[in-house]
């Protein structure tokens, strides 16, 4: 089932997106348990609404070491204030409800979008701090999603600095924003866009960031890695970017998979 399967022991999935997964016709129950029984070691499935959460929920209880994350991303931004509101009042009940249990580990995916520029820059902006907030009243990490807007998700963490840290997840800016997210606690996460050859900036910053400040993931169903990009994107995919990442830093596989593994128990706790 799993088209090249280069899982080793050990290897992590810290984003993919259990919903997007079925709706895009993959059964990820099935893809998930090859996963594990080839050495997966974790996947996280990351929220982008308040839709389904006892759905993933009881999805992520049937493994011993799938997690899930509850947030609102910006595309949310585009509905009404008052729907923006009641979204949140929904979403920190979920926290609440489930804090301190051992499945949800994060808020998230939150942040800023100036691609698609969802509502507008002050909608997203407010919804983004919002998060912010509420991961720290509830000491979890925080899942940031940041496109083109560097510059105003760097103020917003250093006026904050989210006491948990978190993940830029799906790093796609330069070497320079990495280390200033890294200085403000937050570990970079790539996926499988950095395989692809005109990604040259994005390859840069992955070369060369700290070992202790990278993770791997696979934005599944999106952004599958350059050898099976025409396919829909699942967590066994992981292992494309992995071996990628290695070789890049010039490092064995072996020993990149146990980095990775470190730095994700020490931002989400000793979970493996």
């Amino acid at each position: 089932m799993l088209l090249e399967l280069q899982l080793i022991p050990g290897m992590i999935d810290s984003h993919f997106h259990y919903l997007e997964m079925l709706k895009k016709g993959l059964d990820p129950h099935a893809l998930l348990t090859e996963c594990f029984s080839a050495g997966m070691s974790a996947a996280v499935d990351i929220a982008t609404n308040t839709a389904n959460f006892e759905k993933r929920l009881e999805f992520a209880a049937r493994f011993d070491n799938v997690f899930i994350t509850a947030g609102l991303n910006p595309g949310k931004a585009e509905k009404e204030t008052e729907e923006i509101d009641e979204m949140l009042r929904t979403l920190e009940a979920q926290i609440r409800g489930a804090n301190g249990h051992s499945r949800l580990i994060g808020v998230g995916e939150t942040g800023l979008d100036w691609f698609w520029n969802y509502g507008t820059r002050e909608k997203q902006i407010s919804l983004f701090e919002a998060q912010v907030d509420l991961a720290d009243k509830y000491s979890l990490p925080v899942i940031i999603h940041n496109r083109e807007a560097d510059e105003d998700v760097i103020r917003i963490l250093e006026t904050k600095k989210p006491a948990k840290g978190g993940i830029i997840h799906c790093f796609s800016s330069d070497y320079n924003f990495a280390s200033s997210c890294i200085d403000l606690g937050f570990l970079i996460s790539f996926a499988g866009n950095v395989t692809y050859k005109k990604n040259t900036v994005m390859q840069d910053a992955a070369r060369r960031i700290p070992s202790a400040s990278i993770l791997a993931e696979t934005d599944a169903p999106y952004l599958s890695p350059g050898k099976v990009r025409s396919l829909p994107g699942h967590p066994g995919f992981v292992s494309h970017t992995y071996n990628y990442l290695a070789e890049l830093r010039n490092v064995k596989i072996e020993d990149f998979t146990a980095t990775v593994k470190i730095n994700f128990n020490r931002l989400f706790g000793k979970y493996l």
